[in-house]
């Protein structure tokens, strides 16, 4: 071949890779061009709407007061959108809320904020009304709430999944001459995955049932409700004139009725529940439907009062099972049951269906000894089909699970002496010897110490511990009781021991239970673990870093 014909090839070849170029470019130019279309086309970004009473300015506004773009609730939450917020500033708004918008965030002026040190209808956003939710994933943040002569203050329909209600106050639902039954939040009919965290609910009352804070229904549902969390609320002055008063009461499901399939599965957790007056019967927390796994723990119940006690001799109760057949499966542990022996901690109705027995260790029922009259103590009652030993022999936090446990016979130190050697403590308990160390509180990088020296059986001993950062001295003024198990270093190397200290402050010194728990993990006690709670500090459990821990039993 010429060179004229390898010039054409060339001159050929060079062409067909420019337009391939040019091509492959043009493709690339029309992917991104129709991406851009296709994001133009789509939905629009999330707006921010906002709601003042004030509000002088075109939608969605830019802020509060006249900067707002709506005079109402419901007016903005008919102009948004899947995935926008409404911000409601602070003010009244007497009106029922609607909410047929998936993926809203409805924030109120304390949006963010926990209702401890708020005040209700105080710089906030006040809602007089219902407010009704009938989508997924919406959140309800930061506003108080009142709906007086109605039955209900938030309503979460079937269709509310993912809800979540969150820093609401609500207080004043129904009233003593209503006369429906009444509910601050309502779960109706089957909604999953609703959250219902760190509110603060009081004031509802009522003729006949008054279904108090929260409420899962309904008796005929035959949709369950799935994955309930219940934690951090406080719920209080509950009131039924005729029947019955709940703090939580759970039914989904529970009717004979054929179509009554419903069920609930639920944790309910770290709230407080105080003062329920019910004329039929008072339920702190009423778990009267099936609710398989139930999961109730770090609860503090007190004041129950049923005006007239028929049922066991009492109908005031802080945990109480009916007409539901997986009672044996529910966990209700590290609760405080402070309602006196007038009272039930937990009671499962005789009648019920179903086999075997709650799991009702690790409770305080309100004296040291545990429950009675079932039980040897004279805390709050408990019926049978409750297994209640150990229980706490102090108040959650506090308190060891260690009643109806006998104590050890051994003896167990602590401190930085010389292994062999115990800690020496002077006439008035204080501690003479070296002390082990292990991280303050406070600070990990500064140290606290202690020493000790128990014995039983009987229990006796002294301690002491100094968290030097805080300004927190605890020392023990007696021993109830040691118990001796096994731990994660082995056999009998775990240790318990309770009794009552002096917590010493620079602002005053107060009288306390105390609990100690520790392990040895052998020589030179690199892995040894401290950890002392009292009602009002708590330390551990730590690794020591100086000294070590003996356990002999």
């Amino acid at each position: 071949m010429n060179s004229r014909s390898d010039n054409q090839c060339s001159c050929a070849s060079t062409l067909r890779r420019r337009l391939i170029r040019a091509g492959a470019k043009r493709s690339f130019l029309s992917v991104v061009m129709l991406s851009l279309s296709a994001l133009l086309a789509g939905p629009a970004w999330a707006a921010t709407h906002w709601v003042d009473a004030t509000a002088a300015s075109a939608s969605p506004g830019t802020g509060c007061g006249i900067n707002a773009g709506y005079t109402t609730i419901q007016a903005a939450v008919n102009a948004a959108s899947p995935g926008d917020t409404i911000n409601v500033c602070a003010g009244a708004y007497a009106e029922n809320v609607s909410i047929p918008v998936a993926s809203l965030t409805l924030n109120g002026a304390q949006a963010g904020n926990p209702v401890a040190g708020r005040t209700f209808a105080v710089a906030e956003s006040t809602v007089t009304g219902t407010i009704t939710i009938q989508a997924a994933n919406v959140t309800i943040d930061g506003f108080s709430l009142t709906n007086p002569g109605q039955s209900t203050g938030i309503l979460i329909k079937t269709a509310g999944n993912n809800a979540s209600i969150i820093n609401d106050i609500i207080n004043g639902i129904g009233g003593v001459s209503f006369s429906g039954n009444t509910q601050a939040i309502y779960l109706e009919n089957g909604p999953d995955n609703v959250s219902v965290v760190g509110n603060r609910i009081q004031g509802v009352e009522g003729v006949l049932t008054s279904n108090g804070a929260i409420f899962i229904g309904d008796s005929t549902a035959s949709n369950p409700s799935l994955n309930i969390l219940i934690e951090g609320n406080s719920i209080s002055d509950i009131h039924s004139v005729s029947r019955g008063a709940y703090g939580i009461h759970i039914n989904n499901g529970a009717s004979t009725a054929p179509s009554a399939t419903g069920f609930t599965t639920v944790t309910i957790r770290n709230n407080t529940i105080d003062n329920l007056i019910g004329g039929g019967w008072a339920h702190a927390i009423g778990l009267e439907g099936d609710t398989p796994g139930v999961l109730v723990v770090g609860n503090s119940i007190s004041n129950l009062v049923d005006l007239t006690p028929t049922i066991l001799g009492q109908d005031a109760i802080a945990v109480w099972f009916e007409d539901n057949p997986s009672f044996g499966t529910a966990t209700v542990n590290d609760n405080n049951f402070d309602v006196t022996i007038a009272a039930y901690g937990i009671a499962v109705h005789p009648a019920i269906v179903g086999t075997g027995t709650v799991d009702g260790t690790c409770n305080w029922w309100g004296d040291a000894n545990g429950p009675g009259p079932v039980g040897p103590g004279l805390g709050a009652r408990v019926s049978a089909r409750v297994n209640f030993t150990p229980w706490l022999t102090a108040p959650a936090p506090v308190g060891a699970c260690i009643g109806g446990v006998p104590s050890t016979a051994g003896k167990v130190t602590g401190g930085g002496q010389i292994p062999g050697s115990d800690p020496i403590f002077s006439p008035l308990g204080d501690l003479l010897s070296v002390p082990a160390l292990l991280p303050s509180l406070a600070n990990p990088n500064e140290k606290a110490t202690f020493g000790f020296v128990v014995r039983c059986c009987p229990a006796t001993g002294n301690l002491e511990y100094n968290d030097h950062e805080t300004g927190v001295r605890i020392k023990a003024q007696s021993i109830d009781a040691l118990v001796i198990s096994n731990g994660g270093c082995g056999p009998n190397t775990h240790a318990t021991f309770t009794g009552t200290a002096s917590v010493i402050r620079s602002t005053g010194t107060t009288t306390e239970p105390f609990t100690v728990e520790v392990d040895d993990c052998g020589e030179p006690g690199t892995a040894d673990t401290f950890s002392i709670r009292t009602t009002t500090y708590s330390n551990g459990p730590r690794t020591l870093v100086g000294g070590n821990i003996q356990i002999h039993r």
